[in-house]
């Protein structure tokens, strides 16, 4: 027997024919024993969920009676009583729901996670547990709000997932879709954002940015997350979007312009050309490792191997300069 709960809701025999499972009450009580397969789900627990607040005088005989009706639609010994409750016979992979968080689970030690993913979201057909109908049970309204959540978190992690993989910018329209529908959340933002870096659209990433802050600004009041202020900050930098085997430079796109030094930097500019060595000194607090990084990134496209700036005075007295050129440049020391 198959329980599909993940979009509308349906039950099949093991040879695919639909089961016919009449009534709220009745399709409610299924889901709550499938949702727990070979585990005994207790009597209260189930009068809980099928009647929530407001259960019957006689809920035991209720529930015993609405047990009796389910076994005359479900194939013979499916729903098993226990002294303390009723079991299920089926195998968790059985019942989508239950199989969808198997899967999501597994994609974490997974070699290939995107796939694991795509095959745990491919399981859902529509909103979880369309047409059961069940009314006034907080359980099953619960149920049915944590199963969207995992499926939008798992939405999430495939994303996040591809892209990491090098496949952000095939996702740009399908994730451009979903932050249609969840405009709030701000990691789907962010993977938007990142699959349009990856796509070459670096200031479209910035008009999405922008129109997350106001949107969250508008309807909460609060500030994008610290998260997403990095990834926008990073953006403005240069920091991400930059195939690593074609980086000619490590220098940080500056978010002021350098204005009134173009002097300066010319000069400087005819002093490297005739000197191997160029040293820039001054007082501290002068611009000498602005002026330096101006003039550097002129020159990008007259030296073939880049330019790098490597931070020596973070390393202290005593730091290895090996190893901090080796860090800025991205190498191991072998």
């Amino acid at each position: 027997m198959q329980i599909g709960m993940l979009g509308p809701f349906e039950v099949r025999t093991d040879d695919g024919v639909l089961v016919d499972v009449p009534g709220a009450r009745l399709r409610g009580l299924v889901v709550a024993l499938a949702l727990e397969p070979g585990h005994v789900v207790p009597k209260a627990a189930l009068v809980d969920w099928i009647w929530g607040e407001q259960p019957p005088a006689d809920a035991a005989n209720a529930l015993q009676r609405l047990v009796s009706r389910l076994r005359k639609v479900l194939p013979e010994g499916s729903v098993e009583g226990r002294p303390n409750g009723y079991r299920l016979a089926v195998e968790p992979d059985a019942v989508d729901a239950v199989r969808f968080e198997r899967l999501v689970g597994r994609a974490r030690d997974h070699d290939d996670p995107p796939r694991v993913l795509r095959d745990a979201l491919a399981l859902w057909r529509g909103t979880a547990m369309q047409d059961v109908g069940l009314q006034d049970s907080e359980a099953f309204d619960a149920a049915v709000t944590r199963l969207d959540g995992l499926r939008l978190t798992a939405l999430e992690d495939r994303f996040d997932a591809e892209i990491d993989s090098g496949h952000g910018a095939a996702l740009v329209t399908e994730l451009t879709d979903a932050v249609a529908a969840h405009p709030l959340r701000e990691r789907l933002v962010a993977a938007l954002m990142r699959a349009l870096i990856a796509a070459g659209r670096g200031n479209e990433a910035l008009l999405v940015y922008q129109r997350t802050r106001e949107a969250l600004a508008d309807a909460l009041g609060v500030d994008p997350s610290p998260e997403l202020s990095a990834l926008h900050v990073a953006l403005l930098r240069g920091e991400v979007g930059r195939r690593e085997e074609n980086r000619k430079t490590n220098l940080r796109a500056e978010l002021t312009s350098f204005v009134g030094k173009d002097g300066d930097v010319a000069a400087l500019r005819g002093i490297i050309a005739e000197h191997r060595l160029t040293t820039v000194i001054g007082p501290g607090g002068s611009g000498k490792t602005r002026l330096a990084a101006e003039t550097a990134r002129t020159l990008l496209g007259d030296l073939p191997d880049g330019a790098w700036l490597v931070e020596l005075a973070a390393i202290g007295a005593d730091g290895d300069v090996a190893q901090a050129t080796l860090a800025a440049l991205g190498l191991r020391d072998t």
